[in-house]
């Protein structure tokens, strides 16, 4: 026996549910629109309550805001235009700038490089800086480029230093001309502060030349080396760290 109270659907007489929304039998909408209530965070603005466009609906039941429309029939030829302009534009500047009077190398630009080729910004040395100024500044250029090499096995070929010169006193000259004479023979040469690489040389207060070819293994260092006809006291393999100790990272021939 079902109870006289029991909600029915207005279209198909199902029973439905207390509270729903929908029929489940036929899909007719069954409760009308919820009571008005104020939402929560709203602006006062003096007697009236200004809702957020996205909770009207859901609070008060109104259909949105017809969409705005716009006008195709101005757009079109808007775009058109343009289009016409870009391409007259482009076409324009194709002619005159390939056969035009006055498109010369030396209006275009009217300082070029002389040899065409872009001009270098790596920082120059000063030539007349003091020897060991000049291989602090030479090691701190190439520190970006040995960073790369952490971790790896690298050919060096030389550890200079000032020494004792003449009376006892540190030849940096000596030291300098040594490097550069290393670097006119292997251009791609990196020159490391020893003393900022603790984990790789024991000793400070050297200036070591290596070859940036990293390998996993000493093996290809060591055979670079030999193809470079180079002996071991000219040429051995180092392991590039910077933690640890500094042991087991040198092998030679």
């Amino acid at each position: 026996m079902s109870d006289e109270n029991e909600s029915r659907c207005p279209s198909c007489a199902d029973p439905v549910l207390p509270g729903a929304i929908y029929c489940i039998a036929c899909g007719a909408p069954l409760l009308a629109p919820p009571e008005q209530h104020r939402p929560l965070f709203v602006d006062e603005i003096g007697d009236e309550t200004a809702v957020p466009r996205s909770t009207r609906m859901f609070f008060f039941g109104e259909d949105p805001p017809p969409a705005p429309t716009r006008g195709n029939g101005r757009t079109a030829p808007i775009l058109l235009t343009i289009a016409v302009l870009v391409i007259v534009a482009g076409v324009l500047g194709f002619v005159f700038g390939k056969d035009g009077p006055g498109a010369t190398l030396s209006e275009a630009d009217p300082s070029p490089s002389p040899t065409g080729t872009t001009p270098s910004t790596e920082p120059s040395l000063d030539p007349d800086a003091p020897p060991e100024d000049q291989l602090l500044r030479i090691s701190r250029l190439d520190t970006e480029a040995a960073s790369k090499l952490i971790g790896t096995w690298i050919p060096q070929l030389a550890a200079v230093g000032a020494g004792d010169g003449d009376g006892g006193d540190p030849d940096w000259h000596r030291a300098l001309s040594r490097y550069q004479e290393i670097k006119a023979d292997h251009p791609d040469v990196l020159l490391l502060d020893t003393g900022e690489w603790p984990s790789s040389y024991v000793k400070p207060g050297m200036y070591a030349v290596v070859v940036p070819y990293p390998s996993d293994t000493s093996a290809p260092a060591l055979e670079w080396c030999v193809e470079q006809g180079l002996s071991r006291t000219d040429c051995a393999a180092k392991h590039l760290e910077v933690s640890g100790d500094p042991t087991d990272n040198f092998d030679a021939q």
